[in-house]
């Protein structure tokens, strides 16, 4: 199996769009096109924590019948990649408003720098379900 790619290589999606087709209740009967904007926010260090946020951020076109989307805080490292190392509870709300949720650590003293990205895992449900990851970009830190 290869190695993974170093952090520095590899991709961020930050947003990432689901898509869903609903049964219309308009008159002319034409099914419902819904779209949500999935996203991860980069990763924040502040008072010796880690937090990573994600959530839903809207929807286009009506709102679903069911949402959900979670948080993982991700940390990389040499040998297996990229592992979760806090996660947030699951959250059940559709926009709007903006629905999100987030993961934090405690950041212990290293004399390394240590990589940290937010993985956002999201479901919408209309009619139709879509599911997606939005992958935010990477914060590296060196915790004091």
């Amino acid at each position: 199996m290869a190695e993974p790619a170093p952090p520095s290589q590899q991709d961020s999606h930050p947003e990432v769009t689901l898509g869903v087709t609903a049964a219309s209740e308009s008159p002319d009967g034409a099914d419902a096109e819904i779209n949500c904007i999935l996203f991860a926010n980069k990763p924040n260090y502040s008072g010796n924590k880690i937090t990573g946020t994600g959530g839903i951020s809207s929807c286009s076109g009506g709102t679903p019948v069911a949402c959900s989307s979670e948080v993982d805080l991700q940390v990389y490292l040499a040998g297996p990649g990229w592992v979760t190392s806090a996660a947030s509870g699951r959250q059940h709300k559709c926009p709007p408003p903006a629905r999100s949720t987030s993961a934090t650590q405690e950041c212990d003293p290293q004399p390394d720098s240590w990589s940290y990205r937010s993985e956002t895992l999201g479901t919408i449900t209309a009619g139709t379900t879509s599911s997606g990851v939005a992958t935010s970009g990477i914060l590296n830190v060196k915790c004091l």
